[in-house]
């Protein structure tokens, strides 16, 4: 495989109008939560908590899973002889339940940097796995499946094999898996009906190649506005293979696509993401670096306007037309982006400068810096105070 990465990004419905480059080293405005990566150490990775105003850090917290709307996160600390599963509530930091699991547990991990995996699309199930461990004639793989308000006890699944966690329905019942095959760069999904307690024996294939394994590198996933559905990005040589939006800056193209059964592509288009016209840009990464970015792209409330990185600052498209309407920071060194949840402002981290902007997305000024930040390279998620 390519040693330089294609990070292909997901995006759900969120918007603006037009755009231009300002530059400000005013304060940004206060009242919002900022949840952060910062730095690049590769062990006790902690998220930051900081207000917008300020750019003091109110709590942090632990690599975990959150829910879609971010008002709940799980955690796992381990005890003796057994391991805590904690939801809290990300923005206060208070409890909001807690039960006893097994030692050995945790939630699921893509592999890249980011917070974790684990949930149905609607957030009301919760999955946790444990390495595969030897057992009588080969590999077992243990998972945990349970509500996620945690007021009952979880159901243990234990499959035979080298598998990973990919989805959770909706209703709790199907529990897919990625199952490793001797080909790194080939696997398997597999069904595990959790009603019938069994593995379904036909593996999950592409329609259109329902005799070829599939392959590639799992990468960001969303579920749609109804939560009806997960789509989920490969990494891979030949292309991509998911949804809605897609922005592939090493292509210089953006695609469209359906979210019917099964999805399809309703249209692309070339379009000019990086203004000197070099091909690479900050959505490819290093393999040996930090692997695909987080929050590469975002997309406005009245779905409008896409916004993506590119090789510096960013680049808002008009989604009717899928043509460059503005470029916003240009010149400047931009990670990642993300519109708050209420659509009043984006945000734009910059790792190499240690600069977090707050831009305005009605007009895309840049009204301001979050101060004293350190290597912002991923922004997770953004709410007003509460």
């Amino acid at each position: 495989m390519s040693r330089r990465l294609i990070a292909l990004l997901i995006l759900t419905v969120t918007v603006l109008t037009a755009c231009g480059r300002v530059q400000s080293t005013k304060p940004a405005a206060a009242g919002y939560l900022l949840f952060l990566e910062e730095g690049f150490t590769n062990g006790g990775q902690q998220i930051t908590v900081r207000d917008s105003g300020t750019g003091k850090i109110q709590r942090q917290l632990p690599i975990g899973t959150a829910a879609p709307d971010w008002s709940r996160y799980y955690t796992v600390t381990p005890l003796s002889g057994s391991a805590r599963l904690t939801a809290i509530d990300p923005g206060s930091g208070q409890t909001l339940a807690q039960t006893t699991i097994p030692a050995g547990y945790a939630l699921p991990n893509f592999g890249y940097a980011g917070t974790s995996a684990g949930l149905s699309p609607n957030g009301q199930w919760l999955a946790l796995t444990s390495q595969g461990k030897h057992a009588g004639s080969g590999l077992v793989t243990n998972f945990l499946v349970g509500a996620s308000s945690l007021s009952d006890p979880f159901l243990s699944v234990q499959v035979d094999g080298d598998f990973s966690f990919d989805a959770l329905s909706n209703d709790g019942r199907s529990l897919y898996l990625i199952q490793k095959m001797s080909d790194p760069n080939h696997y398997q999904v597999r069904l595990y009906d959790i009603s019938a307690r069994s593995l379904v024996a036909q593996p999950v294939v592409d329609k259109r190649e329902p005799d070829e394994p599939m392959e590639g590198i799992r990468g960001d996933s969303v579920a749609d506005p109804n939560s009806n559905q997960v789509y989920t990005v490969y990494v891979r040589d030949r292309g991509p293979c998911g949804p809605v939006y897609l922005v592939n800056t090493s292509l210089g193209m953006v695609a469209e696509l359906t979210t019917g059964t099964p999805p399809a592509i309703a249209r692309t288009k070339p379009v000019a993401l990086n203004p000197d016209g070099k091909p690479f840009a900050a959505l490819v990464t290093d393999a040996e670096a930090k692997g695909p970015r987080i929050g590469g792209a975002a997309l406005s409330a009245d779905g409008r306007t896409l916004f993506a990185v590119g090789e510096t600052g960013l680049v808002a498209i008009d989604t009717a037309t899928l043509k460059v309407r503005v470029r916003i920071l240009s010149g400047e060194a931009v990670d990642s982006i993300r519109l708050s949840s209420d659509g009043r402002w984006l945000y734009a981290a910059g790792a190499e400068n240690s600069d977090l902007w707050q831009i305005d997305p009605e007009t895309g000024t840049v009204r301001g810096q979050v101060k004293g930040v350190t290597q912002p390279w991923a922004l997770l998620w953004a709410e007003p105070t509460p």
